[in-house]
């Protein structure tokens, strides 16, 4: 599928082109950014930053899953990515994951990439389910899904392994009716 660009106030969301590979790697090779994100490398070299892009690319291809870059609309700079994985078209579901730049933290960019993401799963891939998982300690990202309608629906015990320590997982969802009451 070609990626629509998904038009918000602060931020676009939109293919993750190779030539955003500097960009990506500035931020995301942060060990804040990363310190909840279990299969994102710390150090984050330009190589990873390629192979993300490449692996967005083959994704969106063949329909199983879709990554955004987060683009920062007063600099046109890639600050982040969102994206869904574990795209489910007989269920109507999907898994949502996101980071964004630490120097862009608590100013709307990530509560206004995951509306912008929920409007694309309910309206233009007409899923009916969108979920998420989050390590407990993650107070930032749990405190965003809730914010954005998000449900806790269960606590997975111990049940990620992240840098030598055991996490509870939380897992969230939202229907498209929830989405359509809070639109």
């Amino acid at each position: 599928m070609l990626l629509p660009t998904l038009e918000g106030s602060l931020i676009n969301l939109r293919r993750i082109n190779r030539s955003d590979a500097a960009s990506i790697q500035r931020h995301a090779n942060n060990s804040l950014v990363a310190q909840y994100l279990p299969f994102m490398p710390h150090p984050y070299s330009m190589e990873d930053a390629r192979l993300w892009i490449n692996t967005t690319h083959r994704l969106a291809r063949t329909d199983i899953g879709y990554h955004f870059g987060i683009e920062d609309r007063a600099s046109r700079e890639i600050v982040g990515c969102i994206g869904l994985k574990n795209v489910n078209r007989h269920d109507l579901n999907a898994e949502l994951g996101y980071w964004v730049s630490r120097a862009f933290w608590r100013n709307g960019f990530a509560t206004e990439a995951v509306r912008l993401m929920q409007g694309f799963v309910f309206g233009q891939l007409k899923l009916r389910r969108l979920y998420a998982i989050v390590l407990e300690a993650n107070t930032g990202s749990v405190k965003l899904l809730e914010k954005t309608g998000f449900v806790r629906e269960g606590t997975w015990r111990k049940a990620s392994l992240h840098k030598k320590r055991w996490y509870d997982v939380y897992s969230y969802g939202l229907l498209k009716e929830e989405f359509s009451r809070h639109s």
